[in-house]
């Protein structure tokens, strides 16, 4: 098998200034969509793209469906669903490319999907445990507080539960964007990694009281420690290598954001053990938030702290991290005809009222 085909690396250079400055795709779905061509052309020898053919189409599904993840495990539907829809996206472009246009037989892309019923297993995903309100309390209450980086670790979690902001966006804030009086902060796209660069204006949420006292107590401590406004809010580790020991450790705290967020998964995996409680990812905070605003909304409020995690409509809100955990479905259900729910002011009519809405819009 030839390492590589010309023309094919031409038109995949040309397909990702496409995806990238046509498109403006983040360079993550670049990457996977080059994974997913290069799978393709694995499969055919490095053929030219522009000999895709249905047969080409029909065989690639049955030989990715073969295929096997690094662990030695067949690939999972949603890999192949992924993997599909990526060279579909792929060939779809270049069957309107103007040298090609007339040389490719378009309706060989719909070849490359799964069966109606794969499809929607494939999309399918299990919801994620999210923490209650007293589960949080109690991890954050057994961390140590005595260092700066144990204040900002502390301070990390709990500005996680007060705002719920995305944990792309926790580590490209400032110290600038939390305005302390107002008790809100200013997700600013300009510098903020928010979803879709939305600018998202976020107000502190009344949850617990012991969330903000950590979070002010932190900026207070950084203001004291001569950090900025354009500092990072939660600045990374700084590390240094020991002249004697010739290895690298920890010597307080640097002025730069962290790269990616997996230090942040770090420090709550670490909290959450200690608490003795199981890991809860960052992003299921926002599942504790949206139940907690089921339980103690007015239909009103729900849409202001819809709007606080950056949600155009509630029912985005309500739909997507609106999970009940099963002791509480149960608890609900058996509850039905005995009188008023947890579930606070929100009525059915209510909600069916937005749905309308939102269909309007």
């Amino acid at each position: 098998m030839p390492g590589f085909n010309p023309l094919n690396e031409k038109l995949k250079k040309q397909y990702e200034d496409a995806l990238l400055h046509g498109r403006h795709r983040e360079r993550r779905t670049v990457d996977a969509a080059w994974k997913a061509i290069n799978l393709f052309e694995t499969f055919t020898g490095r053929q030219p793209f522009t000999t895709f053919s249905t047969d080409q189409a029909k065989g690639f599904k049955t030989w990715l469906a073969k295929q096997e993840n690094e662990k030695g495990e067949p690939l999972s539907l949603s890999t192949v669903r992924a993997t599909l829809s990526n060279v579909r996206d792929f060939f779809l472009w270049l069957v309107i490319h103007p040298q090609f246009s007339r040389k490719m037989d378009g309706r060989a892309t719909e070849f490359l999907r799964l069966s109606t019923n794969d499809d929607r297993a494939g999309r399918a995903s299990k919801p994620r445990t999210a923490p209650t309100v007293e589960q949080v309390r109690q991890a954050l209450l057994g961390m140590p507080n005595a260092t700066m980086i144990d204040k900002r670790n502390r301070a990390l979690m709990a500005f996680t539960a007060l705002t719920v902001v995305r944990d792309a966006a926790l580590i490209s804030l400032k110290l600038g964007d939390v305005d302390v009086e107002k008790r809100t902060v200013w997700q600013d796209p300009k510098h903020v990694k928010t979803k879709f660069r939305k600018g998202i204006l976020t107000a502190f949420m009344p949850v617990d009281l012991l969330w903000e006292e950590i979070v002010l107590d932190w900026i207070s401590h950084a203001r004291q420690a001569g950090m900025e406004d354009d500092d990072p809010l939660f600045p990374s580790t700084a590390v240094s290598n020991n002249a004697e020991t010739l290895c690298l450790e920890v010597v307080g705290l640097s002025r730069q954001h962290w790269s990616n967020a997996n230090p942040v998964r770090v420090i709550f995996k670490e909290a959450f053990k200690a608490a003795g409680l199981p890991y809860f990812h960052p992003h299921t905070f926002r599942n504790m938030l949206a139940v907690w605003g089921m339980e103690h909304c007015t239909q009103l409020e729900y849409k202001a702290l819809s709007q606080n995690m950056g949600h155009e409509h509630a029912m985005t809100t309500y739909n997507a991290y609106g999970f009940l955990m099963p002791e509480k479905q149960v608890q609900l259900v058996h509850a039905i005809g005995k009188g008023k729910t947890e579930l606070g002011q929100i009525t059915t009519t209510e909600l069916l009222s937005e749905v309308a809405r939102r269909a309007q819009d």
